[in-house]
């Protein structure tokens, strides 16, 4: 009986050693999560660890070296994974001054516009709105994002009263319908927009067509200087002659051949060449 209890103890530890976690193959990981998105993580493993651990240990996964194996051909677990890199914490009319040199455009008859990254949808509809309100109604508005549980809700059209914080009451009347404690923009509001998950690396972003404007803000911010050439090297492709390329503040370009920067007072965007 001592015997009997003693060697199942043995195998129990044996299991034990068995399925500890190895994450020891973390900077593959990284660098194949820069190759793929162009995110550099290099700096923050410490919390990657930890995320990515409980990431895998939630699908029974061993090891980083099998998530590797696995989101290389599965799909549905690659976008899930991806979903840990991004952040969408955003609100409404964030840069306004872009976005109203974007409706210009739109007036001009210049109606094909990009958002890449789009997160959950608020600078897209925040574009719509200033362009109803000078009275362009007509237009084609593109939301990218590389995480699917952003481009979900940027499809629910539902947003909490916390990234309303820059509407005035009436505003919030006029493009929202309340839902509970929530609020979803009106049916009106969304005609002439779609958003899509897409990697602005992939054959599929460089596919989706011919573009008057793109709107890229925060996200060179993690790129080194390659990735950020490669960057603007695609949405050039993608813009028609003369379009404008607008980032943000934090977003540095690297010197190129391929655009003129324009200053105008507060106002800077980078024009096609």
């Amino acid at each position: 009986m001592f015997f009997f209890k003693r060697k199942k103890s043995v195998r129990n530890e044996e299991a034990q050693k068995k399925v500890e976690f190895d994450s020891s193959n973390l900077p593959q990981l990284i660098k194949y999560v820069k190759k793929y998105s162009g995110v550099d993580l290099s700096s923050k493993t410490d919390v990657l660890t930890r995320r990515f651990t409980t990431f895998c240990k939630q699908r029974d996964i061993d090891s980083f070296n099998e998530l590797l194996v696995m989101i290389e051909k599965d799909t549905s677990l690659r976008q899930k994974f991806m979903n840990l890199l991004t952040v969408n914490e955003t609100y409404f009319l964030r840069e306004e001054i872009q976005l109203f040199s974007t409706v210009e455009l739109l007036k001009e008859g210049k109606k094909k516009v990009l958002s890449a990254p789009c997160a959950s949808g608020e600078e897209v509809f925040s574009l719509a709105f200033l362009a109803h309100e000078a009275g362009v109604s007509e237009f084609d508005i593109v939301g990218i994002d590389l995480s699917s549980k952003a481009i979900d809700k940027a499809n629910e059209s539902t947003y909490s009263s916390r990234s309303l914080h820059k509407f005035q009451k009436e505003q919030v009347l006029k493009y929202f319908e309340a839902l509970g404690e929530n609020y979803r923009v009106k049916p009106k509001y969304q005609r002439g927009i779609k958003f899509k998950v897409c990697n602005v690396f992939s054959e599929e972003f460089q596919n989706l067509g011919e573009f008057d404007a793109i709107l890229s803000r925060n996200m060179m911010i993690y790129f080194n200087e390659k990735y950020k050439l490669k960057t603007i090297e695609v949405f050039h492709k993608l813009l028609k002659p003369q379009g404008r390329l607008y980032v943000g503040h934090a977003d540095l370009i690297p010197q190129n051949q391929l655009y003129k920067k324009i200053t105008k007072d507060r106002l800077t965007y980078y024009e096609k060449i």
